[in-house]
């Protein structure tokens, strides 16, 4: 909870104004300004080291009755400040005064601009971090976090993190235990701490380290999957009559690929070079050379299928899966050259 003392009559007297910059200043440092502004309003002014400032106007008047409450809110601004570098003005942003009678409790537990929070959120991961794709963003984080302000921004909205995390389960139904729910869930709860850590929320609001139960359990496992067995691959690889198919299969069967790979790969040096087109939050997968392995029965497969693609090239390979490729390539292009909308 804030540190903020309820003032006696005696600060309520002429002199509150200066006894309130003092106790403001001991607290958060000289570079906190408090002042009446135009129409009786407060204005908060954060000089900086370096001799600049900046300056917000708040709705709550300035006057004995609002000491505590101007308190908090500087407390408040200041831990925003302290952890995120934007304006003063902008960490206003992550905090809305909704009327000039708000007490100290609503302004800790804060009308907080959601909105705001998640375009910092966004700037931090994409931007500054550089830990999320911009299409990753546009088509996993943007959906979840827009789910999360749905809930967030509701009337009787949860009071805390795993409270969020619970009502995101019951309003977005997805099977426990599967990769939706646990992406849902673990987005919300990045954001949430990101949120009380950069944006002045209330610490009530960061989700519990342990939330497998809200996740759940798979109902039905999947059954893994058979291989195909050597002689089973040849026939399905000697039964397509089109050539470029059959090259196709043949690469997928022989070098192991990824179907995604198909388009990413060339033959160096005797053996398929595969360029890394799986990522994660730490980056692309490094290239790769692939040696093929011939199938019982069928020696010299391997080498046959890489002088076939060696001589042609991606020309090779069947129309659909090169207008796929160049599909995905085109849409991550225009996303992020027409500003990541």
């Amino acid at each position: 909870m804030p540190r903020s003392p309820k003032f006696s009559a005696h600060h309520a007297s002429a002199s509150w104004a200066e006894t309130f910059r003092q106790l403001v200043r001991a607290s958060y440092g000289p570079g906190w300004i408090l002042r009446e502004h135009r129409g009786g309003r407060t204005q908060i002014t954060r000089a900086w080291p370096d001799g600049s400032r900046s300056s917000v106007t708040v709705v709550l008047p300035w006057r004995a009755e609002s000491a505590s409450a101007l308190l908090v809110l500087v407390e408040r601004l200041d831990g925003v400040l302290q952890h995120q570098t934007v304006s003063l003005a902008g960490a206003m942003e992550c905090i809305k005064l909704e009327d000039a009678s708000g007490s100290p409790a609503e302004i800790w537990r804060g009308a907080t601009n959601w909105q705001q929070a998640v375009e910092l959120f966004r700037f931090h991961m994409v931007v500054e971090s550089g830990r999320v794709k911009p299409l990753t963003w546009h088509r996993t984080y943007r959906r979840h976090l827009e789910e999360t302000l749905s809930v967030l921004e509701r009337p009787r909205a949860p009071r805390d993190g795993r409270g969020v995390l619970k009502a995101l389960v019951m309003a977005f139904s997805t099977p426990p235990g599967g990769s939706g729910r646990r992406e849902r869930l673990g987005n919300a709860a990045r954001f949430l701490a990101f949120a009380v850590d950069h944006c002045g929320i209330a610490e009530q609001y960061r989700t519990p380290l342990d939330y497998k139960d809200l996740i759940g359990r798979r109902l039905q496992r999947k059954q893994p999957a058979t291989p195909l067995l050597d002689e089973q691959f040849l026939s399905l690889y000697n039964a397509i009559e089109e050539p470029r198919w059959r090259l196709a299969i043949g690469l997928l069967g022989v070098f192991g690929l990824r179907p995604a790979e198909l388009g990413c790969c060339r033959v160096e040096e005797g053996v398929l070079r595969v360029e890394g087109v799986k990522r994660n939050s730490s980056g692309c997968f490094p290239a790769r050379l692939v040696h093929g392995l011939d199938p019982a029965g069928a020696e010299g497969l391997a080498d046959a299928l890489l002088e076939e693609f060696r001589s042609i090239g991606q020309s090779a390979l069947p129309h659909a899966v090169v207008a796929a490729i160049w599909s995905t390539r085109v849409q991550q292009h225009q996303y992020v050259h027409k500003g990541n909308r």
